[in-house]
């Protein structure tokens, strides 16, 4: 058995179709489905069946599943030693964010990666979803909650204020929303459901649930614009709102959330995954005050 064949099961059985496996091994349809029907044949099972819409495993893949997860674990664990024990500030280093916090925070640090270490490549990935640091589908995270894992070496380094934003001829029309009644009468521009470790979500849920959803996204940008076209009111960091023209921040207090950097532990044997890792911390050191406005406040600590 090869290690490649493995990692296509366990994608399938997690991802429940070939599609959602292709998206996470970043390959087509075709090469996963190829890849599982040769695997299947080569060890004479089935380990999956359609249930639906979905792909399943059989009883033989439930059989295999727990072993095959820990060839999994001791795999990418011999991956991270190896990557680890590089000598060399050189190679790729993969952060992930949201797509705002690169685009408006990280981006501006590449410049200071390229000059000082000129053979390492910064991937920028700007995508809603927790990547698994364990997995290696990153080397370095930015969250706003705090990381569940205990082999992540974490660091906090500053808060994010947040705001209720809304155009001025949406505030004309329909008033400033009052938290006493749910926001009723009020259309919320909010961040889809599937995001439950989103910053704004839950106070937004308790604090507007009068207020009729017109538009849910994973995107800050997105929120930002339908927000200012005056499709209806969105909670957006203070960076992301106050930047955006026609946007009008409407004063009412909002939960600040930690910046939580984090690595894998043992990425603290790769000098460039170190190396990156302090010019980031420093860049975001750096924007404290745009990412948290002292005045007016306008969030709970």
């Amino acid at each position: 058995m090869e290690w490649d064949d493995l990692k296509f099961v366990l994608a399938v059985a997690r991802g429940g179709s070939l599609s959602a496996a292709a998206r996470q091994l970043k390959t087509t349809q075709p090469t996963v489905g190829r890849r599982i029907a040769s695997f299947q044949k080569r060890i004479g099972a089935r380990l999956f069946r359609r249930d639906g819409g979905s792909l399943v495993l059989t009883d033989a893949g439930l059989s295999i599943l727990e072993r095959l997860e820990r060839v999994e674990t001791e795999a990418l664990a011999i991956e991270r030693t190896v990557a680890g024990r590089d000598a060399g500030l050189q190679g790729v280093v993969r952060v992930t964010a949201a797509e705002w916090f690169c685009a408006r925070v990280l981006a501006a640090a590449a410049a200071e990666v390229s000059s000082q270490h000129p053979a390492i490549t910064l991937e920028l990935i700007g995508e809603p979803r927790q990547a698994n640091l364990a997995r290696r589908e990153a080397d370095i995270a930015f969250r706003l909650v705090e990381f569940e894992q205990q082999d992540v070496v974490r660091r906090k380094l500053g808060r994010v204020a947040f705001g209720l934003y809304a155009a001025p001829a949406y505030l004309e029309g329909r008033g400033v929303p009052d938290p006493r009644d749910g926001f009723a009468g009020h259309s919320v521009i909010a961040m889809r459901t599937e995001m439950g470790w989103v910053a704004d979500l839950a106070w937004l849920g308790e604090t507007a649930h009068a207020a009729d959803i017109v538009l849910r996204t994973d995107s800050r940008e997105v929120q930002a614009q339908a927000a200012a076209a005056g499709a209806g009111l969105a909670c957006l960091p203070r960076l992301v709102g106050d930047e955006t023209v026609g946007l009008e921040r409407v004063h009412l207090p909002v939960p600040r959330r930690h910046v939580w950097m984090g690595s894998h532990g043992d990425a603290r044997h790769s000098p460039r995954v170190q190396a990156v890792s302090t010019i980031l911390a420093a860049e975001v050191r750096k924007r404290a005050r745009d990412l948290d406005p002292a005045d007016p406040p306008n969030a709970n600590a």
